[in-house]
């Protein structure tokens, strides 16, 4: 019985420890502490610390969790097809380049909207997106990735929102 006990308390620590793990795309896998876990992300800690990380989903193959449950995320990503530039609605809009690993580039893609200022660079950077679909369904390519970030001072002063990306398919 005193053996057991021993046993015991040798093993206590290990599962109060226990982590959990998240196995990304790339084939990595991290031991962390899942805080919380959304549709899209995944926040987490590693062991010792507090700062707060956090993954898309869209990066995560499956989330394991210390109890032994799985959960599964976006194994892989959806390519639309794309016939023409009625099927623009469609095409996908991605800011993580882990996205169109493996994917055929296509072609640089610009575009520019004339809305700007302090009430219209959002609705610029919409119409500007939306244009971005239409020239990369016209190409056939499913996919854009976001390369740029818009330039807000000249959105601000009323000079329109760019938006430069990568189409792939």
């Amino acid at each position: 019985m005193k053996n057991l006990i021993v046993l015991l308390m040798l093993f206590i620590p290990l599962f109060a420890n226990a982590q959990d793990k998240v196995v990304l795309r790339s084939g990595d896998t991290l031991n962390v502490k899942i805080q919380k876990s959304t549709d899209d992300n995944v926040e987490y800690t590693f062991p010792n610390e507090t700062t707060l990380n956090e993954k898309s989903k869209k990066e995560i193959v499956k989330v394991i969790y210390s109890s032994g449950r799985e959960e599964k995320c976006n194994t892989k990503f959806e390519i639309p097809t794309i016939n023409g530039e009625s099927d623009w609605k469609n095409v996908v809009i991605t800011y993580l380049p882990s996205d169109v690993e493996g994917l055929t580039r296509v072609s640089d893609v610009k575009a520019t909207s004339m809305w700007g200022g302090s009430m219209g660079s959002s609705i610029g950077y919409k119409g500007a997106l939306n244009k971005l679909k239409r020239r990369a369904a016209k190409l056939n390519a499913g996919v854009i990735l976001i390369t740029s970030q818009p330039n807000q001072q000249a959105a601000a002063m009323g000079g329109g929102v760019q938006v430069v990306g990568i189409a792939y398919k």
